[in-house]
């Protein structure tokens, strides 16, 4: 009697032709939460059962007449889950346990997963709230500050900062500047007095200003180095609203004290 047998091809991971030994599962890890899955088998071991396959004809594959052990590495978490990592066989001598390309199953924030976080947009500050005068320096600045948050990739912990380098003004009359500093307050000035953030309205009226704040970012996976991020978060602010007036010069020859009705005496801003 002639039996055929066709042994398939050897796939790692297909572990049908293979035994697996008891015993010899382990995980590893690759610093903190990164971790794989190490199995060994051993390579068509006869078993002289009744049904005939691959492990009951497979030749001896090692000198001293033994089969080889077949080590898989596989991913647990990270970006590479589930996926295998790495196939070694051998027949005495257990290779060091390698993690090719280890380095990238540590987690990272892209741009478009920092753009997703819940930046808080800067603050319009003017001084005074909201009004100027035609010709005169109105002053803005903003107020920011940086952000902290705290998320999760792959089982990671990750922290992400988000810090302010920029801030681009929209004035409302069509022009605009972009600044590497947000200004602050700035005591008892006129408007005839510039400042490092102010602008001067050419005309009367009501006008939308508008601002916003591009941030960097940077991130720290497991309490590891920080890392940027290539790109920024751009994030606009409320419009806020500049009342612009203008002045009048009129020449009385009343006391205002004395006769609070006479001319130029009730006001001299007019819109």
């Amino acid at each position: 009697m002639v039996i055929e047998v066709t042994c398939p091809p050897q796939n790692v991971e297909d572990s049908s032709n293979f035994s697996h030994l008891p015993g010899k599962s382990k995980t590893i890890s690759n610093g903190p939460k990164i971790r794989y899955d190490v199995e060994y088998f051993s390579e068509c071991t006869p078993d002289l059962t009744l049904r005939l396959s691959c492990n009951a004809i497979a030749d001896p594959t090692c000198p001293n007449g033994g089969y080889r052990t077949i080590r898989t590495i596989r991913a647990i978490n990270g970006p590479r889950a589930g996926q295998i990592i790495s196939t070694t066989q051998y027949c005495e001598f257990e290779p060091p346990t390698t993690i090719p390309g280890a380095e990238n199953d540590i987690a990272r924030v892209s741009l478009s997963e920092f753009r997703k976080l819940p930046i808080l947009a800067s603050s319009i500050v003017s001084q005074p709230e909201g009004f100027s005068l035609r010709n005169g320096h109105a002053h803005m600045y903003a107020e920011s500050t940086t952000q902290n948050f705290n998320i999760t990739l792959f089982d990671q912990d990750i922290r992400v900062r988000a810090i302010p380098v920029s801030y681009v003004w929209g004035y409302g009359d069509g022009s605009s500047r972009t600044f590497a500093f947000p200004g602050g307050p700035v005591a008892q000035r006129g408007f005839d007095e510039a400042t490092s953030t102010s602008h001067v309205y050419a005309d009367t009226g009501n006008f939308g200003v508008g601002l916003t704040t591009r941030f960097r970012g940077e991130y720290s996976t497991e309490g590891g180095p920080w890392t940027p991020i290539p790109g920024v978060a751009s994030v606009p602010s409320e419009q806020s609203t500049m009342s612009v007036w203008r002045t009048k010069k009129i020449l009385v020859a009343e006391n205002c004290n004395q006769g609070p009705s006479s001319p130029g005496c009730a006001s001299l801003i007019a819109r």
